[in-house]
């Protein structure tokens, strides 16, 4: 998925809009929801009826580890592009830009 970090916890915690890093199993081993789903109220409450207790999700940053990470991104990509010329060449650039952009988002 990301680089987010993933913790178990008990259904009972889990607040609507959290995303499962592990896909939910029923206990006949079928899928009930895949890794990347986003928990809603309505599918709190049917796993809970279908007897889940825990499930993995991403654990949600706080804004400190937000810009933390956001600052050590920005310096390792200066470091990948030390050799470009970021100010003249466009492409170099946008490339820069949209990479940036892309791991930015997974921070999220």
């Amino acid at each position: 998925m990301n680089t987010k970090d993933s913790s178990t916890i008990s259904l009972s915690e889990v607040h609507a809009g959290a995303r499962l890093t592990a896909a939910v199993l029923g206990a006949d081993g079928q899928v009930l929801m895949t890794a990347g789903s986003i928990l809603t109220e309505a599918a709190l409450e049917k796993l809970a009826q279908r007897g889940i207790v825990a499930v993995t999700i991403e654990q949600q940053r706080d804004e400190a580890e937000l810009t933390e990470a956001s600052e050590a991104l920005h310096r390792r990509l200066d470091d990948l592009f030390r050799r470009c010329d970021l100010e003249g060449d466009s492409g170099a650039q946008t490339l820069f830009e949209a990479v940036l952009a892309y791991r930015l988002e997974a921070l999220q």
